[in-house]
């Protein structure tokens, strides 16, 4: 295999995360490689590799060294040591300019490992709401704060979780920045027409409407009210034919296939799992939707507008707002239907996933709870639905506003911000 050559006119960069594939996280990590390898040299380093990994650029690194989330505290405090070491030394024998990590353990390795024999910048870059994924113990805003004061910048992916962070976790504002995902409107372009696989074009041949979604199958992002509106939706006159497809993968799906079922729609549900191209899918749908407890900044949203395809979200806290929405009070959240400038908003769900406070994983709950009606927020979720299903006029402007949305998440627009800082 022949490597690249090192330019040693360009900076040295590493994008530091726990692994290659899983949610959006992840999925930002890689596609920074992507970007960044243009014009600096880059390696993708992770704390454990897999033979599934999003498309990346740079040179992969694997420590090898994977989470041990179920053995005695002191081997997981050895094993954060031993990544530490692995990562300082890193930083010095590639003379480092800068590492940017994505999540916590990254984050505290990042810092805990120095700035090496080139002064490295040091970017810790936080994914979700803090308040909405973890409590502001003493212990977490204790973490959040060492980060912060440790780091060069502490990078938030919204500017209401850039709020959050100062306010509820003292996290100072002079350490926060407030930077958005990107979307690479381009590479979207390219594959959003290609040719689907056999059976996802006989589901949609299948079917008169499409509502998609995509997401890692955890509880957060409770797609099974998706599920449930779907069978309310197929009773509407000229929505008989409508279906669903769920793009993902995760510890949810085989609660999703159940629910499903229970609900009589294994032919109307469409869950094929990671895919690579979700953009062809995307495409042919008619509205995306989303109905998480709780996002930072939902990347799905920013592809969908790339993809042409008009959005219905609920207004969760957070991200979602500053997408549709952005020239409103990002502290904003609607009591109903809100025809947002790029998007329907939803009144939020009351009925929030319970998270592990130590891992901010959804942990598995009892099926009847989770099935709990918000009949509020489902109301107005079904109602922002339908509008985009049946209304022809409406639907027609959200799209022709699809690619200026688009254009506020382009690779131009973000990234010349992450270059200041790095």
């Amino acid at each position: 295999m022949i490597m690249k050559s090192e330019n040693t006119s360009k900076k040295n960069i590493a994008i530091l995360v726990q692994q290659g594939v899983g949610g959006g996280a992840q999925r930002m990590a890689a596609n920074q490689t992507l970007v960044f390898e243009k014009d600096c040299n880059v390696w993708f380093v992770l704390f454990e590799n897999s033979d599934d990994i999003y498309a990346h650029g740079g040179k992969l690194v694997d420590m090898n060294m994977p989470p041990l989330k179920t053995a005695p505290i002191y081997k997981r405090v050895m094993n954060t040591i031993n990544r530490t070491k692995y990562l300082a030394k890193f930083k010095k024998e590639k003379k480092l300019d800068a590492v940017i990590s994505h999540l916590d353990g990254a984050n505290l390795v990042n810092v805990l490992s120095g700035r090496g024999s080139n002064k490295c910048r040091i970017i810790c870059v936080y994914h979700s709401m803090p308040s909405a994924n973890e409590n502001p113990t003493f212990i977490h805003r204790a973490f959040h704060q060492f980060i912060g004061r440790f780091s060069d910048r502490y990078v938030m992916v919204s500017k209401l979780a850039a709020m959050d962070m100062i306010k509820n976790f003292g996290v100072r504002r002079k350490d926060v920045s407030a930077i958005h995902n990107f979307s690479d409107n381009e590479k979207i372009s390219r594959l959003k027409d290609m040719e689907l696989p056999e059976d996802a074009q006989e589901f949609i041949n299948a079917h008169s409407k499409l509502i998609i979604t995509v997401g890692r199958l955890t509880l957060v992002k409770r797609q099974e009210r998706l599920i449930k509106l779907l069978k309310q939706l197929r009773s509407e006159k000229g929505l008989e034919d409508t279906g669903l497809m769920i793009l993902g993968d995760g510890p949810q799906k085989e609660f999703l296939q159940e629910i499903t079922a229970d609900n009589g729609l294994e032919d109307h549900v469409y869950m094929p799992g990671n895919v690579d191209n979700p953009f062809m899918y995307i495409s042919r749908s008619d509205v995306f939707v989303l109905c998480s407890d709780y996002e930072g900044l939902p990347m799905a949203l920013t592809e969908a507008v790339a993809c042409g395809c008009p959005v219905v979200s609920c207004d969760m806290k957070s991200g979602a707002r500053e997408i549709l929405a952005p020239d409103t009070d990002v502290t904003k959240v609607t009591e109903g239907i809100e025809y947002a400038k790029y998007g329907i908003l939803t009144r939020p769900f009351e009925n929030k996933a319970n998270a592990d406070e130590t891992f901010g994983e959804a942990k598995e709950a009892d099926k009847a709870e989770i099935l709990k009606e918000d009949a509020t927020a489902s109301s107005a979720l079904y109602e922002g639905v339908m509008q985009m299903l049946k209304d022809e006029k409406l639907v027609s402007a959200y799209k022709k506003s699809c690619p200026e949305c688009a254009e506020m998440f382009s690779v131009e627009n973000i990234v010349k911000r992450w270059k200041k800082l790095m």
